[in-house]
């Protein structure tokens, strides 16, 4: 649907607010000639690519929800990023030949709904309309090389302009003598969206004068009049183009109208100017009254009599009020039908009403019986529906609606747990609210609008499964999405209830230092390749100062540069150079600590219990005390050795052999260099024994020390 079409505007009110004009059957699809020599019964199928973008700034609309109307079916789909949407297998319609191929036409009513994604912007002068429509036919294109029938791999396209609500217009209403009108009927009339249509309605103030708020940026409208006792109406000398408003994107564009001079119009036809309520609304049951407004009075006849009953000839036999069900079987509703003062409103007031039902009101009969006082009979309004078509009304429940409930999230210990960048399941769960029916799920994807998922939820759990939450959704992402819910509860009668708290889904686990590596890029240079579970924040991770060299014995490190090198093989790397003072040897049991300093894309901080990456096993301790082959050691004496670097515990054994075949002693996890013999049982005064240590840390054990004797005292 283009936004500006090549129209021909005639300077007629025939088809806008105040006049009826001849009406196509829109609703019939165009039939193409089809040739005896393609087989009738096959019907081929295309594709409907689309776009859906604002025309003023071609900035593409996402969370757009589009549907395609074919076969008394429809099927709805919603805009990407991009704007993009697209129909599959669509029946591709009628097919002729024309000059020697074969053309596949379909033609379809399209319809764009806004009213999600408006809902979500706070700003009402960004919004769209709530509806677009359009009707296309199409001509496919095959995109089959060869295919000399023209019917496979089927393609068309459609496109939607749209455009932001931010204009207001002013004007003002003068008659043949240049002076204010008062209470004149003003139409705002669209030319480019949806041609013809009437956007908004209004009266002017005492001086003539009218506003028009809320009007479409950028397009081209055309604005309709009419005297309040209906014998005068004017236009526009030439349509109002509205200029896009860029830069002002806060502000309001004001537009301000040419003056609309009315002119006598006596012998324009009556037709519906407005009904109350609108096609399709839902409405109180109570006291349900249905206007309709008449362009000018509507002559008195023995015909518009409304206080005979029906059975009479009158119009109370052309008007038919019908209940088309929901809970209850269908059937005809009695009802009244009165005029006001001036003959230009006629109420219909139907009885027995009742709640969560549907209804249509028919008058179509009625209308053409009625006249002006000129004599010219009602027409249809193509603008307004329910005047020749009928009118479809629903009623509001009866039930109490449902409060708001409170959502929460259920983590359950290895079914339902916290998810990483890479999503997972969802379990939720609410209150239950014994005005419910049921529950609808809703789901908002970052900066999206919420969505609809689940429908009609019976129980009080429900889970979803959402894919990464970090987007791109690629190997190296830049950002954290995130994932908000909320649930509403459903009355008895298909009313939703207010929405819930929103329970919003981050990555919320702690990246882990995986694994390292280190080789050696030069003399007197390391690279430590660390690996860790989760994206990182970028400047977090070229941050020399989150990384701390531990246990450097007694070898200098420099850090010279940390580089963040995205992912590789499941993992995400940081390369960390340094220099050494000590040749091209890198001392034993030495570790680097990652600082928590390092976060993930969601702000997640590194585990603190997998952030050190120790580079080897510690070196073997030597003993100190007492010395090899000792005699008369008391018992109140201490084991002693040195200290091995990196090593975070240490292993003693002592043993009447030197073989160590059997031990007397055997206690790992001492944290300190020595350990007095009093704290050893069972050892024999006067007996020899030997002993020994070994360093342990993360990585694993050194090998046991030299074995050295002793006599006890």
């Amino acid at each position: 649907m283009k936004l500006f079409p090549k129209i021909a505007f005639v300077l007629s009110l025939c088809c806008f607010l105040f006049v009826g004009c001849d009406k196509d059957d829109d609703d019939n699809p165009v039939t193409v000639e089809q040739n005896s020599n393609v087989l009738p019964t096959y019907v081929p199928t295309g594709t409907i690519t689309g776009l859906i973008r604002d025309y003023c700034t071609n900035a593409a609309i996402k969370g757009a929800v589009l549907s395609l109307s074919y076969n008394g079916s429809v099927t709805s789909v919603v805009s990407d990023d991009a704007g993009q949407f697209s129909f599959d297998n669509v029946p591709a319609g009628q097919y002729k030949v024309t000059s020697g191929g074969v053309v596949a036409t379909g033609t379809y009513t399209v319809t764009a709904s806004l009213v999600e994604y408006n809902k979500s912007v706070s700003d009402t002068t960004t919004r769209y309309r709530n509806y677009y429509y359009d009707t296309v036919t199409i001509a496919f294109t095959s995109l089959v090389p060869g295919d000399s029938l023209g019917v496979q791999g089927l393609v068309g396209s459609i496109i939607f302009d749209i455009s932001q609500l931010n204009t207001t217009i002013t004007g003002q209403v003068v008659d043949e003598k240049m002076q204010p009108v008062q209470s004149a009927l003003v139409a705002l009339v669209d030319l480019s969206i949806t041609p013809g249509v009437i956007l908004q309605q209004t009266r002017t103030d005492a001086n003539g004068n009218y506003t028009f708020q809320a009007v479409d940026n950028g397009i081209t409208v055309n604005i309709a009049a009419r005297s309040s006792d209906g014998k005068y109406e004017g236009i526009l000398p030439t349509p109002l183009s509205i200029p896009c408003n860029l830069y002002n994107q806060p502000l309001r564009s004001q537009v301000t109208a040419e003056r609309v001079q009315l002119q006598w119009a006596y012998d324009v036809a009556p037709y519906v100017i407005d009904i109350s309520p609108i096609n399709n609304a839902d409405v109180s049951p109570t006291n349900l009254a249905i206007v309709y407004t008449f362009s000018a009075p509507i002559k008195q006849t023995p015909y518009t009599r409304t206080d005979l009953g029906e059975g009479h000839g009158t119009i109370l036999d052309d008007i038919t009020v019908s209940y088309l069900g929901m809970k209850k079987s269908a059937g005809a509703v009695t009802k009244t039908v009165a005029w006001n003062s001036t003959m230009t409103q006629l109420t219909i007031t139907p009885s027995g009403i009742v709640g969560s039902a549907k209804y249509s009101i028919t008058v179509s009969g009625a209308l053409p019986k009625l006249q002006n006082e000129a004599g010219l009979a009602v027409v249809d309004n193509m603008n307004i529906i329910g005047d020749f078509e009928t009118l479809n009304l629903t009623t509001a429940g009866g039930s109490t609606l449902p409060g708001a409930p409170i959502l929460s999230r259920r983590l359950v210990t290895n079914v339902y747990s916290k998810l990483d960048f890479n999503g997972g399941v969802v379990s939720l769960e609410w209150n239950s609210d014994a005005n419910a029916r049921s529950y609808n799920l809703y789901r908002k994807i970052g900066d999206g609008s919420f969505e609809l998922i689940h429908k009609n939820v019976y129980s009080l759990i429900d889970t979803n499964a959402i894919g990464s939450l970090v987007s791109p959704a690629a190997n190296n992402p830049l950002k954290a999405l995130n994932v908000q819910y909320q649930v509403r509860a459903v009355s008895k009668d298909l009313v939703e209830g207010p929405a819930s708290n929103i329970i919003t889904v981050v990555d919320e686990v702690q990246p882990l230092l995986v694994s390292t590596t280190s080789s050696n890029i030069g003399t007197l240079q390391y690279r430590f390749v660390l690996r860790f579970s989760e994206p990182l924040v970028i400047s977090s991770a070229e941050n020399i100062n989150n990384y701390t060299i531990q246990n450097p014995d007694t070898v200098v490190f420099t850090k010279q540069e940390a580089a963040y090198l995205g992912f590789n093989a499941g993992n995400y790397e940081v390369a960390l150079v340094v220099s050494i003072s000590n040749g091209n040897n890198l001392p034993a049991g030495f570790s680097i600590l990652v600082g928590n300093n390092i976060v993930d894309l969601a702000g997640n901080i590194i585990d603190p219990a997998n952030n050190v990456y120790v580079y080897s096993t510690p070196p073997t301790p030597s003993l100190r005390n007492p010395a090899d082959g000792a005699v008369n050691v008391p018992t109140s004496s201490a084991l002693e050795w040195n200290s091995a670097n990196g090593a975070v515990t240490y292993r003693l054994q002592i043993s009447t052999t030197a073989t160590f075949a059997t031990t007397v002693f055997d206690k790992d996890k001492i944290t300190s260099t020595s350990y007095s013999l009093s704290g050893v049982t069972g050892l024999t005064s006067g007996a020899t024994y030997y002993w020994r240590v070994q360093a342990i840390n993360s990585v694993g054990s050194s090998a046991f020390s030299a074995t050295r004797s002793f006599t006890l005292q």
